[in-house]
Parts: structure tokens; C-alpha cells; sequence
């Protein structure tokens, strides 16, 4: 077996150690949100933003869930959009802050007077 100086030792953990530190920033800084459609109405178009990724659903059953995956290229909040069958857009923006080093996994519940419910995963 060959023997392996100290110097090159040390670098070769702290690399390791590095790149795996970094992985593991980049894994949990992913968005994972999961709409469901508690609205008791079939939507027509359901829309969910957040900073670099849109996600588009056409008719959406109610009590549908919907997931929208992706990681935020800046910071900012979660923006949700939907319409009922030839009603008008309704836009909706929620308390969800997205960052981009941290992400935010979480389900977004779209209640029949039009509000939005926020559950954070744990």
C-alpha cells in the first residue's frame, strides 16, 4: 500500500467534505410545493410562481393535487393564479417566502373563498 503525505491527506478530506457540503446546499435549497384544489370547484387553469419556475395545469378536479418542483433563482414570494370555467383570473399571493439557498417544501391549499392555506413541511 502506498503511503500518502499529510499535506495531500488533509486536502483530499477537506475536498471531499467541500463538495459534499455543497451538495447538500444545493439538494435543500429545491422548491417542492404541492397545491391542492380544496376550491369544490373544477379549475380551468391553475397557475403557481416563484422566482425562475411557473407551473401551468389546465383542468384541475377539485380535491386534485397538483406539484410544482424547481429551484428559485432569487428570492421572493410564492404567487398562485387560477380561473373557474369562463370567470375571471384570480391571483392570489401568498405569505410563502421562497429563497434560494433554502428553498420551501410545503402544500398550498386553495380554500372555496379563494384564500390560500400554507402548511410547511417538517
Amino acid at each position: 500500500m502506498r503511503e500518502v503525505s499529510k499535506p495531500t491527506l488533509i486536502f483530499s478530506l477537506c475536498a471531499v467534505g467541500i463538495i459534499m457540503a455543497v451538495g447538500a446546499m444545493w439538494w435543500t435549497g429545491r422548491t417542492h410545493i404541492l397545491v391542492v384544489n380544496a376550491s369544490e370547484r373544477a379549475l380551468r387553469s391553475l397557475e403557481v410562481k416563484f422566482p425562475g419556475r411557473t407551473c401551468r395545469y389546465e383542468n384541475v378536479a377539485p380535491q386534485a393535487e397538483v406539484p410544482c418542483e424547481g429551484r428559485a433563482d432569487g428570492d421572493g414570494y410564492v404567487e398562485v393564479s387560477y380561473r373557474f370555467g369562463e370567470g375571471a383570473e384570480l391571483g392570489v399571493f401568498s405569505t410563502e417566502y421562497v429563497n434560494s439557498a433554502l428553498g420551501w417544501r410545503g402544500s398550498l391549499v386553495l380554500r372555496p373563498d379563494g384564500t390560500v392555506d400554507a402548511i410547511r413541511d417538517r
